[in-house]
């Protein structure tokens, strides 16, 4: 599903700057990485009871700590100095929303197949 939206999200933008296609790039790169660390990290720690009772709430404070990196790493895209229109900056965020809503996906799988 990432690589769709990036490949869909290329292909709408037509001919953005040349500057923004590495920069997307690295986005979905980075929200790649850190999902799949997340959720493979998450099905281990599935395994131990203590653990499990509180994956819920670690997920939530990883969330704000991946999004607290992210806004760092892209800061002066998103926020700074660089001089991009609204439209691209935009389109940074929807990488955000796709991984956020697969590691959702992943992680209550991941729950749900223990509970029962």
């Amino acid at each position: 599903m990432g690589a769709t939206s990036y490949f869909l999200q290329n292909f709408v933008l037509s001919t953005p700057p040349s500057y923004f296609g590495p920069l997307l790039i690295k986005a979905y790169s980075f929200h790649y990485l850190f999902s799949l660390t997340l959720v493979i990290v998450f099905l281990i720690a599935s395994k131990n009871k203590s653990f499990f009772e509180q994956l819920g709430f670690m997920y939530m404070g990883v969330l704000v700590f991946k999004i607290m990196v992210f806004a760092i790493l892209f800061y002066p895209y998103l926020l700074g100095e660089l001089i991009m229109p609204q439209i691209y900056r935009g389109m940074l965020l929807i990488p955000v929303i796709i991984f956020l809503f697969l590691e959702v996906f992943f992680i209550s799988k991941i729950m749900g197949n223990k509970r029962l």
